[in-house]
């Protein structure tokens, strides 16, 4: 569709010369408010002239964003996160429209934006660019122009000495330092935030070379996203719970966190379950979206990537018990998660011990053992559960125990004289597929926790973030619980039992299969 041409107004020399008047005031205005600088930078088509009119209408949200923006302008605040849903707006103010506004009232200085990738960067600097150029910038800072050869829109330059830089994530920031560094939207898709491998490639990124082109300890630090992941960038830095997470850091940020959906003690004042920019996007609207897909909801419209009553597990599964309702006629078996690759380092190994009763319902055991451990330390813990607890079975990923603490386990069992027997599991390609055994007993009540375990608040949260949280490994030791009796209930029946005469070769057979399958028991089953 053609776009309609901006409409001319003949006007009276009165009239004119208030208008006039009008403009210089806005752009005044323009120089010292940001929302008013980006009204001055809308005209409304219908009328150009007018700078009552404008195309940029802000909400309430988007005040609270260009305060905060202000605040980081004037130093009061060095460093910012804000999370905002998507198609709120934050974008083009806090990025097409601040930028330029920071340069204007900053030539001086350099600023270095940093995103998902390198075609979204040039976008957002070709807007900058753009703006930088027009007219209506030049109203408001007059004095303030790009070099003549700075046309390229990664990288301007202002005749003043400032340097407005535009990057993609793992990129190289060549060249100064940057007084202002915004980070908009560095992940760019569920895929994207499901991936570990891109999560820890975007945290050294910012860590190593984005934060490190600071000019001074004193340069402003803006993060602005919507929430994809519980351990994407903005949970590393300001969740205690992720293993990334500094305290001291965390007391620099100042956050805005701006839900869809307003929470108790909403930073806007407003209603729980208040919508956030009801002009736009109203209450059932986002109750449809809510309902249509809970997790993406959750993550991106209320910046909490884990809905609180779980998703693959629900709250209301999670079934607590006290010491005294724990049965005593139980069958024990036990699973085990173990840190073992280079890449889980910050995992910790989990055993979990279990009793089934004579209903088929799980109990978890109180002693747990779930912690960060070297092979020697994990292998007596082992020793320790089997020699207390006795288990049936012990079941683990395939190639955790064999390939990995299996002779120094055997060695031990021999030097303790306690045996067990382990069985190693081929487990699905996917953790959610693995999980589904034990997700379909927690659906059907089938199992007991120990509200009174001291890991119990822990498992808890890994349990209701599974499979979007960072850690699993309380998740997948029980997976295996599941996998294991599963084994046990779908194995075919033995065969009836022939009756074998002493004193003849199949007597002897029978006893050698005997003694064989003793000494695998003895040794471990692996």
């Amino acid at each position: 569709m053609a776009r309609r041409p901006a409409r001319t107004v003949t006007l009276d020399p009165a009239l004119r010369y208030q208008r006039l008047l009008e403009r210089l005031a806005a752009a005044e205005d323009a120089r010292d408010d940001l929302l008013a600088f980006a009204q001055y930078m809308r005209p409304h088509p219908d009328d150009m002239e007018d700078v009552n009119r404008s195309l940029y209408v802000p909400a309430r949200h988007h005040k609270a964003i260009a305060n905060a923006l202000q605040r980081v302008e004037r130093g009061d605040i060095r460093r910012l996160i804000i999370t905002v849903p998507p198609r709120h707006g934050k974008t083009e103010l806090a990025s097409k429209l601040f930028i330029p506004w920071f340069a204007g009232r900053h030539p001086e200085q350099s600023v270095i934006f940093g995103t998902y990738n390198e075609t979204y960067a040039v976008d957002i600097g070709r807007a900058v660019r753009d703006a930088i150029q027009s007219p209506l910038f030049n109203q408001v800072f007059p004095d303030v122009r790009l070099k003549g050869d700075s046309a390229a829109s990664d990288r301007l330059q202002l005749l003043q000495g400032g340097m407005l830089a535009f990057a993609g994530r793992g990129g190289t920031i060549t060249g100064r330092g940057g007084h202002l560094l915004v980070c908009d939207d560095p992940i760019k898709d569920r895929k994207e935030a499901d991936s570990q491998v891109i999560r820890n490639q975007l945290w050294d990124w910012l860590n190593s070379v984005f934060k490190t082109r600071m000019m001074t300890d004193e340069a402003r630090l803006i993060l602005i996203q919507t929430r994809w992941h519980a351990d994407d960038a903005v949970g590393r830095t300001i969740d205690p719970t992720n293993d990334y997470y500094s305290r001291d850091e965390a007391k620099g940020w100042h956050i805005l966190d701006l839900p869809a959906l307003a929470l108790d003690d909403d930073p806007l004042g407003r209603d729980p379950g208040e919508p956030l920019w009801p002009e736009r996007f109203g209450k059932a609207f986002l109750t449809d979206m809510q309902r249509g897909d809970p997790r993406g909801f959750s993550a991106l419209y209320q910046g909490r990537p884990t809905p609180p009553g779980g998703q693959f597990v629900q709250e209301q599964w999670l079934i607590p018990y006290q010491p005294h309702e724990l049965p005593t006629e139980l069958r024990i078996y036990c699973a085990s998660d173990h840190a073992v690759s280079a890449e889980q380092d910050r995992d910790k190994t989990c055993l979990v011990p279990v009793g089934v009763d004579s209903e088929g319902t799980i109990w978890v055991l109180p002693d747990v053992w779930w912690r960060h451990a070297t092979t020697d330390i994990v292998v007596d813990a082992m020793l320790a559960m089997i020699r207390k607890r006795k288990p049936l079975a012990w079941w683990a990923e395939r190639g955790h125990i064999s390939k990995s603490i299996g002779p120094f386990l055997r060695k031990r069992m021999l030097e303790e004289q306690v045996f067990g027997a382990v069985h190693e599991l081929v487990p699905a390609a996917d953790k959610q597929t693995r999980a589904q055994s034990i997700q379909g007993r927690m659906a059907m009540r089938k199992v007991r926790f120990p509200m009174f375990a001291p890991w119990w608040a822990e498992a808890k949260q890994q349990l209701l973030q599974f499979p979007n949280g960072q850690r699993d490994d309380f998740v997948d030791a029980l997976a295996y619980i599941g996998l294991g009796l599963d084994t046990i209930t779908t194995a075919v029946a033995p065969e009836p039992k022939r009756e074998v005469k002493p004193m003849t070769l199949g007597a002897i057979r029978a006893q050698t299969a005997a003694r064989d399958r003793a000494r695998a028991a003895r040794l471990g089953g692996f």
